[in-house]
């Protein structure tokens, strides 16, 4: 059976987001988004190595593993760990977005020129090949726009559809993108990865009410990549606007790694906490 799985690892302050697609005659493909290990924290690379021993039986990796690995923003907290990813495991693409002048992506795209990863930048003018039977679909950056000098705001947000029903996944997008892109997101969407770990400049607007929250489906699961040090995150204000629009969330710091699937039964994901 056709299948995605998106699993939010805990990785404490920052974000790590593995997809495995299950398609055809039981092929697999895996990416990932971000991770934001350091040279003492790795638990994104703790993850993947055990999840892969579990899965092939062993540690011996067949290079490149992944079909891509995409950095959504130019943040350490979402990038720093990717080049050992990338040495680990292998990787066939690396995508990210334009970027003001940054040394942490310069040294990602270095590498991956040494390492003869094909790599290149993201907007949404560019058509993104289908991972697995999922269609990806790139919302913003917008095509032809300068970066902005908040990087936040130069997060990639994709939206991946698997059987007729959609996973938005939206970096640390902040009020000046969903002012652009809400009506984009799809009517279909059961899960949606809260901008930028549950911060106020990721939900809401300036006056304090919610900006995604008005055309995301009010079904839709929402997933919380945080944790509360070293800035409170998610904040209150953030999940007050969630409860009074009847929302369920699940977050890492209180549910550990969360993984959803998406196949052909009927309507609402999968979702469990995967030790």
């Amino acid at each position: 059976m056709s299948q995605l799985k998106i699993i939010l690892i805990d990785v404490a302050w920052g974000d790590s987001i593995f997809l495995e697609a299950k398609y055809g005659n039981n092929r697999e493909s895996y990416a990932l988004i971000d991770s934001n290990d350091t040279a003492n924290y790795k638990s994104s690379l703790i993850f993947l190595k055990k999840y892969f021993q579990r899965k092939f039986g062993s540690s011996r990796i067949d290079k490149p593993l992944f079909e891509w690995i995409m950095l959504s923003h130019a943040h350490l907290d979402h990038g720093q760990g990717l080049k050992e990813i990338m040495r680990t495991f292998g990787a066939k693409k690396f995508y990210y977005p334009k970027s003001i002048e940054n040394s942490s992506l310069a040294h990602l795209q270095q590498y991956a020129n040494r390492s003869g990863i094909e790599h290149q930048h993201l907007d949404d003018n560019r058509a993104f090949p289908d991972f697995g039977d999922a269609r990806v679909k790139v919302l913003w950056p917008r095509y032809n726009e300068a970066p902005s000098d908040n990087e936040n705001n130069n997060s990639i947000v994709l939206a991946i559809s698997q059987s007729n029903k959609t996973c938005m996944l939206t970096g640390d997008s902040e009020e000046e993108v969903w002012n652009e892109i809400k009506n984009k997101i799809p009517a279909n969407t059961v899960f949606f990865k809260v901008p930028h770990h549950g911060s106020r400049n990721g939900s809401l607007d300036a006056a304090g009410h919610g900006t995604w929250t008005t055309n995301c489906p009010h079904t839709a699961l929402l997933g919380i990549s945080t944790h509360n040090r070293p800035f409170n995150h998610p904040h209150q204000e953030v999940l007050n606007e969630f409860a009074s629009q009847h929302y369920e969330y699940v977050r890492t710091d209180d549910n550990y790694h969360l993984e959803v699937v998406l196949d052909d039964n009927p309507l609402h994901p999968k979702y469990s906490r995967q030790m």
